[in-house]
């Protein structure tokens, strides 16, 4: 069975929403917690729930590394309309292979808020940048379609 699921799936909601374990708070024990996160993973999640009181052991299992492309993936990155970005590594990955290619810059369709302001921080106007309100699957599906939408209505 689940026991929690926080409103939104972003670290700030998860500092704000995660209950503390009942046991512990009634033996005067602070919550403890493995945290399994990327390398790359910013310290939001980790500082949050050690301010609220909870012991958190952050354990970095992956990194993510930039691939090199081929010439035939810069090529279909040159014709690319709209890119799908599921973290902000994946942002930072496209910008560092596209920015040598001479073409235009894509849409971006986001997973969530964290990819989308890392869209902002590496130079997309906001007005081309998709994400859902709630991150997640469904949602980021619909922001693909926005920007499918948005170039069919040829404001580009």
């Amino acid at each position: 069975d689940v026991a929690f699921v926080p409103s939104k799936a972003t670290a700030a909601t998860l500092v704000k929403e995660l209950p503390t374990l009942e046991e512990a708070t009634n033996e005067g024990r602070s919550t403890s917690l493995l945290y399994p996160a990327s390398a790359k993973a910013q310290d939001t999640l980790q500082n949050g729930l050690e301010e609220r009181g909870f012991i958190v052991t952050r354990l970095n299992t992956y990194d993510t590394v930039t691939a090199t492309w081929t010439p035939e993936e810069e090529s279909l990155a040159k014709s690319t309309t709209v890119a799908c970005f599921a973290s902000p590594s994946a942002v930072k990955a496209w910008v560092k292979n596209t920015e040598q290619l001479d073409c235009p810059r894509a849409l971006a369709a986001c997973i969530g808020e964290t990819s989308f302001a890392a869209c902002k921080k590496n130079g997309w106007k906001e007005e081309d940048i998709f994400y859902p309100e709630k991150p997640g699957i469904d949602g980021w599906a619909e922001s693909v379609a926005n920007a499918l939408q948005y170039l069919s209505e040829d404001k580009c």
